[in-house]
């Protein structure tokens, strides 16, 4: 019956024009997804390709430098690139009063953990196409975040560490020096450390106190040293205070240059005589002196010519116990010799510290990992860090100010 004939049940059966279109619609998202991924391919390679180019073209700059005779082109990009990104960046940087850095920190180690966890579970959820398709999105976001980060990486920071050596005096050639002429320079030093710690403010527990503006006294003085070494001209940002100071001082660190942010970062727990040096050594990593030994001699040569007191007396502090220990050390750590020299006063002893006794308790008590597992971290990653860059040596780079403050004075002190 026709009537009937209206309700059969269905055969079941597909159409071939319905299998076709539906193969052809697989086959369109599957030839979307390729061209997607191939597309992601190759964005991601023009991040990458730059990153291995100029790193590697920085390397080779100071080998081609000294054979063909040629400038090293990191010198130039210091010199004429480094202000723009300065500009930039750290004008953006210095609208916020908290440090960027930081918060780009905590989120890195939120992605990071975040990566990982998603990809173990995927592990047990492969089977949920939902899940399979946000991890997919997710490590593609991580992969476009972690190339940006390179490109920015070199750009702001490791191109720096194939500039040229500093040149003190108007030289960049080092030579040998006796014993005497670092006997004579760590004289010079505690001399100088005795005299400024009786010209500096104190309150009635004999704490140093200061009025001024540090910052502006910090840019300032490095301003004033543009004459000599004209990247330091230019923009400079508020140097920051960190949040996390508590674990910067268990790291014993006073501060941290965040190439990412073109910020300069410092530890707010610290003794107030490590400021005015740590500002102007954070400031010099900025204008893109990289290496810590020529940062340390800029924030040295800074504050000894402010003409401020309190800053002279930072920046002679900055650099005591390197010279000291130096010459401790070249004399075969003998005790009756070392202490036929010019002594260090009790007034300067109390002062250079990193932190007061009482901030020290402070941080203790706050702290959730012990000091010296912080401290191993930190001095493992600085030390990989600057292995990387090239800096063979790693923290003892720090203490090749000394070398830098030899041949400042050469001619003046013997």
């Amino acid at each position: 019956m026709l009537f009937a004939s209206m309700y059969e049940k269905p055969t079941g059966r597909i159409s071939e024009n319905t299998l076709s279109g539906r193969k052809n619609k697989i086959m369109n998202k599957v030839e979307k997804n390729k061209k997607k991924r191939h597309i992601h391919r190759i964005l991601l390679l023009t991040g990458v390709l730059p990153v291995i180019v100029i790193n590697a073209a920085a390397w080779a700059a100071p080998w081609i430098s000294e054979k063909a005779g040629w400038g090293n082109w990191c010198d130039w990009y210091a010199e004429y690139v480094n202000p723009v990104i300065v500009a930039i960046f750290a004008r953006f940087g210095n609208l916020f009063s908290f440090s960027l850095g930081e918060v780009m920190i905590v989120t890195a180690i939120l992605l990071i953990l975040a990566f990982l966890i998603l990809n173990i579970l995927l592990i047990f959820l492969r089977k949920h196409k939902k899940y399979r398709r946000f991890c997919r999105i997710y490590d593609l976001v991580v992969a476009y975040i972690t190339v940006v980060v390179c490109l920015i990486m070199t750009g702001n920071c490791t191109i720096y560490y194939h500039c040229s050596a500093i040149s003190v005096n108007g030289e960049t050639e080092e030579r040998q020096y006796k014993v005497e002429e670092l006997q004579e320079l760590r004289n010079y030093i505690v001399k100088q450390c005795n005299e400024y710690s009786t010209k500096v403010e104190r309150d009635e527990n004999g704490h140093i106190t200061y009025d001024g503006d540090m910052q502006e006294q910090a840019r300032n003085a490095l301003r004033k040293l543009s004459g000599r070494y004209p990247r330091l001209s230019g923009y400079y940002p508020n140097v920051k205070h960190m949040m996390f100071s508590g674990l910067m001082s268990q790291s014993y660190m006073a501060g941290y240059y965040f190439p990412f942010s073109m910020e300069a970062n410092c530890n707010a727990n610290m003794y107030i005589t490590n400021y005015p040096a740590t500002y102007c050594h954070e400031l010099a990593h900025l204008h893109g002196y990289i290496y810590e030994d020529e940062a340390n001699f800029i924030s040295y040569l800074a504050c000894i010519g402010s003409e401020d007191p309190f800053f002279i007396y930072s920046g002679y502090l900055s650099v005591l116990s390197y010279v000291d220990n130096a010459y401790y050390e070249a004399i075969g750590e003998d005790a009756e010799l070392y202490l036929a020299n010019e002594r260090i006063s009790e007034q300067v002893l109390s002062d250079d510290i990193f932190l007061l006794p009482e901030t020290w308790e402070k941080v203790e008590d706050k702290a959730i990992l012990s000091t010296d597992t912080v401290n191993q971290a930190s001095n493992t990653f600085t030390e990989t860090s600057l292995n990387l860059n090239g800096v063979s040596d790693g923290f003892a780079a720090y203490d090749r100010v000394t070398g830098l403050l030899l041949r400042y004075y050469d001619e003046e002190l013997y």
